[in-house]
């Protein structure tokens, strides 16, 4: 003999919520490490083709300096200038290099006494899509008025080299004489019963 219970849509008692699934945050390394960020953002872009399964380099292509566009480029050679026209040493170039790699996501570390900055770069599954997070917790009330001007604009800033990644990685790949395999001509070669390039 079979019972049929049906709830009651008023009732939110403990009885109906064990029953409903639980909402968990979305995964990255990123948020492993600073699992609550005074600021943080996620950008996913489309890989555009590039058949890239390391996300060491794709975090590589997307903080490297020739992926920056050349209106940045071109006013960081002014300050860098007006800072020797003064007799001051200009900043060096800060390079981001992927600090760990767990599955399909790479993650880099960029801490200071003011803040701890992690960003977590991700293909998700079936390589179309380009996930990139960051976190970023205050270490001190300088940290919270150093990173208020790039607050404003930081997630427009990274949708905007993300999107340039595939192209940088496009002119690596030709630079380097390698064919550019794509996740389109990967599939039209198994669609023609001919074993990928890459085997």
């Amino acid at each position: 003999m079979s019972e049929n219970i049906q709830a009651d849509p008023a009732d939110t008692g403990p009885a109906l919520t064990a029953r409903t699934p639980s909402i968990t945050a979305a995964s990255s390394l990123a948020l492993r490490d600073i699992p609550i960020p005074d600021y943080c953002d996620v950008v996913i872009v489309p890989t555009r083709g590039v058949a890239e399964p390391d996300p060491r380099v794709w975090a590589e292509a997307i903080f490297s300096h020739e992926n920056t566009p050349l209106r940045k480029r071109g006013m960081l050679a002014v300050r860098d200038e007006a800072i020797r026209l003064l007799d001051m040493v200009p900043p060096p170039v800060k390079e981001y290099v992927a600090d760990e790699v767990v599955g399909g996501e790479a993650l880099i570390r960029d801490d200071d006494e003011k803040l701890s900055v992690r960003i977590g770069v991700a293909l998700l599954p079936g390589g179309q899509l380009l996930q990139v997070t960051t976190a970023v917790k205050y270490r001190s009330v300088r940290g919270r008025i150093a990173f208020a001007p790039r607050r404003l604009m930081h997630a427009a800033a990274v949708n905007t080299l993300a999107r340039r990644a595939p192209t940088t990685l496009r002119r690596r790949s030709i630079a380097a004489g390698a064919p550019v395999q794509t996740v389109t001509a990967q599939a039209n070669r198994r669609a023609l019963g001919r074993p990928s390039a890459a085997s």
